[in-house]
């Protein structure tokens, strides 16, 4: 990772039993933590987790009530102090006004991402993030972060597939340094021969540290690659190695010329300012800037019928916790559907958000102390690719096979069974006890509109969406799982030490 944090990560374990909420964000699976190994016991204590289980069951039975008297007018609150308005240059701009702290939060989004990137060129996005950061003709390099720290303030970068995306955080009497900076590098970047050899080299051994020294990257890499049969989301944001040596001066230039322009730009701006403030420096800083002729299109290919299911084997020396993982990818229809994303959400949640709470750590860990470790996420948006993935560690006595076969009888005896209701009910209290804690940090909420609106969601959907979680029934949640459950639109993979039997 550079200093930038550049590139949105690869799925990395974190064990975590955070419930991510946002149709815009979303949880990636865990590696076993080094403090855990192969020969720990399936749950820690066996009696410590059910106490917790109970009490938490328990819990969930008293609060349900409050949580939801108490959030509606929290939501209302946040709808109040969000504003949207546009510059004469097609430069969107959001107001998130939070005065509890005398901090500002300066967040632009580009509608540029790894899914742009020229045939032949993957990673040129993410290189572009890293040459941003270099001169203009006003600042020299590295003086954009020392001015920033000189304040005070914290900046950082990050490329996705979708978007790129520059932040920093500072005393808000400095917004308009901040402001100055960036309108600055968005039309004066200037580059060299020489900084365009070494920052490659930069990416390169970035590329080198985060996936091709980790299996499980590149285990991910390749489970992407399988399941995207046509859509870009297929390439990996970091980009292919042998297209990562090839970029040069010239398709950084004109990459950037193309995307890096006022009205392929939304700026959130979170924190201790007020409306007025931030018009009047947009429009100082903004909005002067020209918007060229011929606003970019974003050409996306599109998924051909999925008609068999995909299946991969990694087997790496360095692998020490086996674990077998099924990406499922949604239907087309899922997009733009916010009630059927979530009801797929919360199916999310009720299979392996919750640790032990949930049906596959109940049923793997708890009762058949088959699996270390499980758990289930989703990722997508309105506007994305959606997929819902599933993942099992075994016990060291347990194969992979074995794994994957005890997954198969839960996600049937789901299929069968229907939802438990008492189960959906403490999902959801968890779900908006969640989004409670998010808004206690301003950076989370300018992140959290930047990137909705950046891939196409609406303010009033962004807002909406803990309403539309907790708008889901049992009945949602199984046809989700009906619908989602179709091994044809899969790919299971195995990562597995080069000595083991699967």
């Amino acid at each position: 990772m550079t200093s930038h944090e550049s590139v949105s990560r690869l799925p990395t374990f974190n064990w975590s039993s955070k419930l991510e909420m946002s149709p815009c964000r979303r949880r990636r699976p865990p590696t076993v933590p080094a403090s855990r190994t192969r020969n720990s016991p399936a749950c820690g204590s066996v009696v410590a987790d059910v106490c917790a289980l109970l009490r938490s069951w328990m819990f969930s039975l008293t609060i349900s009530a409050t949580v939801l008297f108490w959030t509606g007018p929290l939501q209302a609150q946040l709808a109040e102090n969000v504003t949207e308005f546009y510059l004469g240059n097609g430069m969107q701009v959001v107001v998130i006004e939070d005065h509890r702290a005398p901090v500002v939060n300066h967040t632009l989004w580009y509608r540029v991402g790894s899914i742009d990137d020229p045939p032949g060129k993957s990673g040129l996005a993410h290189f572009l993030e890293h040459l941003m950061f270099k001169s203009t003709e006003a600042v020299a390099a590295g003086e954009f972060e020392r001015r920033i720290r000189m304040r005070g303030g914290r900046s950082g970068a990050s490329t996705s597939h979708d978007y790129s995306m520059y932040r920093a955080r500072i005393f808000k009497d400095h917004l308009e340094e901040i402001m100055r900076l960036e309108a600055d590098r968005m039309q004066g970047l200037v580059l060299t021969q020489a900084e365009i050899n070494t920052e490659r080299e930069v990416i390169l051994e970035e590329r080198n540290q985060r996936i091709d020294s980790d299996p499980t990257s590149l285990l991910y890499e390749q489970i992407a690659a399988a399941l995207f049969m046509n859509h870009p989301f297929g390439r990996p944001v970091i980009g292919w190695r042998h297209e990562m040596e090839g970029l040069g001066l010239d398709d950084v230039l004109s990459f950037y010329r193309r995307y890096y322009r006022p009205d392929n730009a939304i700026l959130v701006i979170s924190g201790d300012v007020t409306v007025e403030q931030v018009r009047e420096l947009a429009e100082r800083h903004y909005g002067v800037l020209e918007a060229p002729e011929g606003r970019t299109k974003r050409m996306i290919t599109t998924e051909p019928p999925h008609i068999a299911e995909r299946r991969l084997t990694i087997r790496d020396s360095r692998v020490s916790n086996p674990f077998v993982i099924r990406s499922y990818l949604a239907p087309e229809d899922y997009q733009g559907d916010q009630h059927k994303l979530a009801s797929m959400a919360v199916l999310a949640n009720i299979l392996g958000g919750s640790g032990i709470t949930s049906i596959l750590g109940k049923t793997l860990q708890l009762e058949q102390q088959l699996a270390a470790f499980t758990g289930a996420y989703y990722s997508g948006s309105e506007t994305r690719p959606i997929r819902l993935v599933l993942y099992v560690v075994p016990q060291p006595e347990h194969s992979l096979s074995e794994a994957e076969e005890a997954l198969d009888g839960v996600l049937e005896a789901l299929l069968e069974e229907g939802i438990d209701e008492d189960h959906l009910r403490r999902i959801k209290v968890q779900l908006r006890y969640s989004e409670i804690y998010e808004l206690d940090e301003s950076m989370n909420s300018a992140l959290k509109f930047g990137r909705g609106l950046v891939q196409g969601i609406p303010v009033e959907q962004i807002l909406s969406w803990p309403e539309a979680l907790q708008k889901v029934e049992t009945q949602d949640v199984l046809e989700a799982a009906q619908l989602l459950l179709d091994r044809r639109r899969s790919v299971t993979a195995r990562l597995l030490d080069d000595k083991m039997e699967s």
